[in-house]
């Protein structure tokens, strides 16, 4: 590994007069685990678990995750990384690619909730992989630090970006954008890039980033929506490698003339959200980590609708209809119509409104198996969502944060059923513990591919638990496919 690797402890200094790219990079890169709060150690271990578990279900459930893992082994051939949910073993970037698809393939992990940025799925994946090829000491402690880096830097670019967002569904996918970043942020801190090389490292991703709306909510048949975090996560790798080899991309990464937010944003961001309290006050810990599968929009609209279920006592065949009262971001989930209730692919129908509430309504939840052919063309649900509407309400539009899920059930005997939730579970102000996050990985393995004790899934769920106590991370990822071979055959 080059000689451009070289690790200090991050002090953020008020007076330091540095632009917002450069303290980034000295975030970056400097960072150690022994300056993390508690709280966010707490967070980067959610995120690795949830993630690990979404990617080892996402394998099997979303079929377009085949072609995904048969290309990256083609192109990459033998590597030093593990694709989770199969064992293979690649080059880091291409094991990155392929188990950050994995992850998004049930849009069922973490995000923030205004603007839409999803976090871990655009680092976890990344900061896995390079912490596998590289086996440093205290790999537990490398890796969490590595976590808590990338996660922040997607949050504050998110925080920059909020004020300026805008109603509805913008045209940049920002969370496909802010992940060639923030991977290779999280990778930089693994290697130890010091601040220059770690600048070099987010210049090379700015010369990658790319990402649009178009494949990912507009085209029914399309892999975009869980595909993108694949290809952050692997420049992300890149980026950081290249950059330790002394490949040079040193700019002014993020508020230069040409850099992240003039070229992408119209030159609209918010200068203080970048940097104000860098290294002390953590804005990742505002994230949602998902209680159900699908469009974070929609579950405000799946809770309310189950709780009228309830007390228009529990059966589905006594209601008439179904109003949504949706604001302009819920809108886009709700049209157009007949493509919403009926969604040809499994990424339209987790982007939909009317689909999920039809499924909760008439099976009693939102599972991952629902976006399936079979789930997507079930007669009873494709029956409920022939009964819905909805009216767009401009007041409902929250803009600076999740618009309420509001839902209202006609029942044939006449009576009229309302319901409102405002923040639904997992949000912040109702969050998920570590213990319900394991809860939540538990279940996606019974869909998982991979066959697994319940007592080789609790160990994994102790290990991450106790992360920081590892030196070596190998018996959480690189066996996780081989729960009846010799679990330590795997190097560290």
């Amino acid at each position: 590994m080059a000689a451009h690797a070289i690790k200090r402890g991050f002090m953020f200094h008020p007076d330091r007069r540095d632009g917002a790219s450069a303290l980034f990079a000295a975030f970056a890169s400097g960072l150690e685990f022994t300056q993390l709060p508690p709280e966010v150690v707490q967070q980067a271990k959610q995120s690795i678990l949830d993630v690990l578990g979404l990617a080892l279900a996402g394998e099997r459930m979303n079929a377009g995750c085949a072609p995904v893992t048969a290309y990256c082994a083609a192109a990459s051939g033998p590597g030093a990384s593990t694709v989770w949910s199969t064992g293979q073993r690649l080059a880091p970037g291409y094991a990155a690619l392929a188990n950050a698809a994995h992850a998004r393939a049930l849009d069922y992990d973490d995000i923030i909730e205004y603007p839409q940025i999803h976090v871990a799925a655009c680092v976890v994946p990344a900061a896995v992989a390079m912490a596998q090829a590289h086996r440093l000491p205290g790999a537990g402690r490398v890796l969490l630090s590595a976590v808590a880096v990338g996660c922040e830097l997607q949050a504050r670019l998110a925080a920059a970006l909020a004020p300026h967002f805008g109603e509805g569904l913008p045209i940049m996918l920002a969370s496909q954008i802010f992940g060639y970043f923030s991977a290779a942020a999280a990778c930089g801190n693994i290697i130890r890039l010091s601040e220059e090389s770690m600048l070099d490292a987010l210049g090379l991703a700015l010369m990658q980033a790319a990402g649009t709306e178009e494949t990912v909510v507009h085209a029914p048949l399309s892999m975009g929506k869980f595909l993108y975090s694949g290809l952050s996560n692997q420049a992300g790798v890149q980026s950081a490698m290249m950059a330790s080899f002394g490949i040079q991309a040193r700019a002014d990464v993020l508020t230069g003339v040409a850099g992240l937010f003039n070229a992408y944003f119209g030159g609209n961001y918010a200068a203080e959200a970048l940097t104000d309290g860098l290294g002390r006050d953590y804005r990742s810990l505002t994230r949602c980590f998902k209680s159900m599968p699908g469009t974070l929009v929609a579950h405000a609209f799946v809770e309310a609708a189950l709780i009228l279920l309830d007390s228009a006592g529990g059966d589905p065949g006594v209601i008439e209809k179904v109003v949504l009262y949706v604001g302009p971001w819920g809108r886009v989930m709700c049209e157009p119509s007949e493509m919403r209730r009926h969604p040809p692919g499994a990424s339209a129908a987790m982007n939909s409104i009317p689909f999920m509430v039809a499924h909760a309504l008439v099976r009693g939840r939102i599972g991952i198996a629902d976006f399936g052919e079979a789930g997507r063309n079930d007669p009873g649900v494709l029956s409920m969502a022939a009964r819905f509407e909805h009216i767009v309400m401009p007041e409902l539009a929250n803009r600076t944060g999740l618009e309420p899920g509001v839902v209202n059930l006609w029942l044939k005997d006449g009576r009229r059923l309302a319901h409102r939730i405002d923040a639904p579970a997992g949000h912040p102000s109702r969050p998920l513990s570590f213990d319900d996050v394991a809860i939540k990985f538990h279940r996606n393995l019974d869909d998982a591919s991979v066959p697994m004790t319940p007592a080789r899934r609790e160990e994994i769920v102790q290990h991450v638990r106790s992360l920081e106590s590892l030196d070596n991370i190998s018996p959480i990822f690189e066996s996780v496919s081989d729960d009846t071979n010799s679990r330590g055959s795997h190097a560290s």
